[in-house]
């Protein structure tokens, strides 16, 4: 888990060094000038049951979130890997591209906020282009028992 960690953290340095380009819009929102400033927010959930473990690193700006996810089911393949997505009212719509049993892959996730934490939502999956989506996400179901709770980040 650390290593996924000091990847992300590795990652985010890498492309901060390149820095923002004129009149990006990196750059004006970073600006003293700028009228809304974007709050940069990192968060760390995990759910721990008998037998299993997620866990969910965010980091939130404005509207759009990056973040690490890892599973680890019991009698499921565990898997790791990241998440890039976007908050709609309550909901983390994101992309998961991860690995699991050395093979890469991606797919959708959606979490709804609640005062517990993020709750994964179920549902109908279609594949687009090669990608395996959600069909309908007012739909999905959240109603098991796996709540992410916040913890401190490491």
């Amino acid at each position: 888990m650390r290593t996924i960690h000091a990847l992300f953290i590795a990652i985010l340095v890498l492309v901060s060094c390149k820095g923002p380009k004129e009149d990006s819009p990196i750059e004006v929102a970073l600006s003293p000038n700028a009228e809304h400033l974007e709050e940069i927010n990192t968060e760390c959930f995990q759910y721990f049951g008998e037998k299993d473990t997620v866990r969910l690193m965010t980091l939130t700006i404005g509207t759009k979130v990056t973040g690490t996810l890892d599973y680890a089911i019991f009698k499921k393949d565990k898997n790791s890997g990241f998440i890039k997505g976007e908050i709609r009212e309550n909901l983390m719509i994101a992309e998961y591209t991860f690995m699991s049993e050395g093979d890469s892959s991606k797919r959708q996730v959606v979490f709804q906020k609640t005062d517990e934490g993020w709750k994964e939502g179920y549902g109908e999956m279609k594949t687009v282009d090669d990608i395996p989506v959600q069909v309908n996400i007012d739909s999905l179901d959240f109603s098991h028992q796996i709540t992410l709770a916040p913890i401190p980040c490491d």
